[in-house]
């Protein structure tokens, strides 16, 4: 049923792509992840168990690897995979962990999720940081102070993490 469903909506497209005379081919291809990928957590939110939480987590990969193609080829910043591959790993599996988590009523899922989810946007934003505003990868880059002020933050985030890492630990009775 699902892959009748895939299957109609691909051709629908495709359709379409030919009467409004749009080169899907050129801009839509990133659909050919995206909705297998949705179609593939509409299966795993219906399922319980293991296989369920798996197929949610490959389901989100595939869908969030898709909305990234979709985004880098409607601009042509492919330069972004530098820092991108995060919202993947560990963001999308972290979605797909909230995602059934939330349906299967598994707190521990949406925790863990969250968590992943919160290390990708960070890894994410030091990427942006790093790639497009100090190396300017996609030809934005930083102006000296902008970029002396992103330097100094990241490093007073990693000195907070350790100082925060180190003392919480000394807290703890061995």
């Amino acid at each position: 049923m699902v892959l009748g469903g895939v299957l109609v909506l691909i051709g629908a497209v495709l359709l379409l792509g030919q009467f409004v005379q749009i080169d899907v081919g050129h801009y839509g291809w990133p659909f050919f992840l995206i909705a297998p990928g949705v179609a593939i957590l509409v299966v795993a939110l219906t399922a319980r168990g293991a296989l369920g939480e798996g197929l949610a987590i490959l389901g989100s990969i595939i869908t969030v690897t898709g909305l990234i193609l979709l985004y880098q080829n409607a601009t042509d910043h492919f330069e972004s995979w530098a820092y991108a591959w995060t919202l993947i790993f560990p963001g999308a599996v972290g979605v797909g962990m909230i995602l059934y988590g939330l349906v299967a009523d598994r707190p521990g899922n949406v925790r863990a999720g969250t968590r992943l989810v919160g290390i990708s946007l960070v890894l994410f934003l030091l990427g942006v940081a790093f790639f497009e505003g100090v190396i300017g990868i996609g030809g934005y880059q930083f102006g000296r102070t902008a970029g002396v002020a992103v330097g100094a933050l990241i490093v007073a985030a990693g000195a907070a993490l350790l100082i925060r890492n180190l003392t919480s630990s000394r807290r703890r009775p061995s």
